[in-house]
């Protein structure tokens, strides 16, 4: 394939990876129920990070992990079409997922009857309140650096989730840029970053 041929491709990759990413959880939903498999793929990638980290915050082992995120999932195709509050998926699904979470635990605990108590509505939304805004606010940052450019997500990373920290020399040179200038492309990441949470409603 020729060098003219490939650019298009490549443009035309990239404009259909944004158009995904922009897409509403509604238009997802709705081409879901109607059958759109590609739908259904993005859903599920927009948000397994989100369910595939809610058991190991309950201390349960990666063989646990998989088999929630993968009941999670089963329950959301079989009980989409019951969803009301569109705007509501996310709350939704980590609501799935705590109860799927916690009927695991008390069954290796060996306390079924728990299970019962702990799945009612109140008691739910009095245990899981602080995690499902510590949720709610981690699927925020993940939605923003998607968003973001390449560089600015390595840069991202390298900020606040690298450890220990790279230093700026080191981050430089891995980007392939002058260690003069990384200040300055650390300071625009950060104000993208920041700008994309905003417009979420991040609330720190």
């Amino acid at each position: 394939m020729s060098s003219n041929q490939e650019g298009p491709k490549r443009a035309s990759r990239a404009a259909k990876q944004h158009e995904d990413r922009t897409r509403s959880d509604a238009e997802l939903i709705a081409a879901c129920l109607g059958g759109d498999g590609d739908a259904w793929e993005l859903l599920v990638n927009r948000y397994r990070r989100l369910i595939y980290s809610i058991p190991f915050k309950w201390g349960l082992q990666r063989e646990d992990a998989m088999e929630v995120f993968q009941a999670v999932w089963l329950d959301c195709f079989q009980e989409l079409h019951l969803l009301r509050d569109i705007d509501r998926l996310q709350a939704w699904l980590v609501r799935i997922a705590v109860r799927k979470c916690y009927r695991l635990k008390a069954g290796k605990l060996g306390r079924p009857e728990e299970v019962e108590i702990i799945e009612t509505d109140h008691v739910l939304e009095d245990q899981s309140g602080n995690l499902l805004r510590r949720l709610d606010q981690e699927q925020m940052i993940r939605m923003a650096m998607e968003q973001l450019t390449v560089r600015c997500q390595q840069v991202i990373s390298a900020l606040f989730f690298e450890d220990p920290f790279p230093g700026y020399a080191a981050l430089a040179e891995r980007l392939g840029l002058s260690s003069n200038s990384i200040g300055f492309t650390r300071d625009r990441c950060l104000q993208r970053m920041g700008k994309l949470l905003e417009d979420q409603g991040y609330e720190h």
